[in-house]
């Protein structure tokens, strides 16, 4: 089942206007839970590396969230170079999300580096705050899907 036509540009521009609040609704919850997270967040004996391992996670979200309004402009336009955008920062945001669990839990599980493992476990719950309601929906699944089945609708579908 493909939606091309104008079922397609309607989905195509329905993903683009749920990417602009999935990113205003996220960047509102990591800015508000930020400072006292910053202000709380020390590395301790049992996680030294929790307070860099915050820092990264919200960085990497940030930067996920910025493309998200990127590849937003470009699906509102019907360019193709919207889907490229989105595809890649949803296929990020998953295997984020799937990654720093397992790195978590493979590190810590080793002797030599368990204090990195904890320190990314640890920093997992507090430092995803701005991708978290997409995670917690399945929006870059969904959106993934439907993008990729209205290809048809963008202009430039040649």
């Amino acid at each position: 089942m493909r939606f091309s036509g104008r079922w397609g540009r309607r989905i195509i521009r329905a993903i683009a206007i749920m990417n602009i609040l999935m990113v205003a609704f996220g960047g509102y919850v990591a800015a508000k839970g930020a400072a006292p997270i910053i202000a709380r967040v020390h590395n301790s004996p049992t996680e030294p590396y929790v307070r860099q391992a915050y820092f990264v996670s919200t960085f990497v979200d940030a930067g996920c969230l910025i493309m998200l309004v990127v590849g937003a402009v470009y699906l509102l336009r019907l360019n193709r170079l919207g889907l490229r955008i989105c595809n890649f920062v949803f296929a990020i945001e998953v295997a984020w999300f799937l990654g720093s669990a397992w790195i978590a839990l493979a590190l810590g599980m080793s002797g030599r580096w368990g204090l990195l493992g904890q320190s990314i476990g640890a920093a997992g719950g507090i430092g995803s705050l701005g991708t978290t309601p997409q995670i917690i929906t399945g929006y870059p699944v969904l959106a993934l899907i439907f993008l990729n089945l209205a290809r048809g609708g963008f202009l430039d579908s040649g």
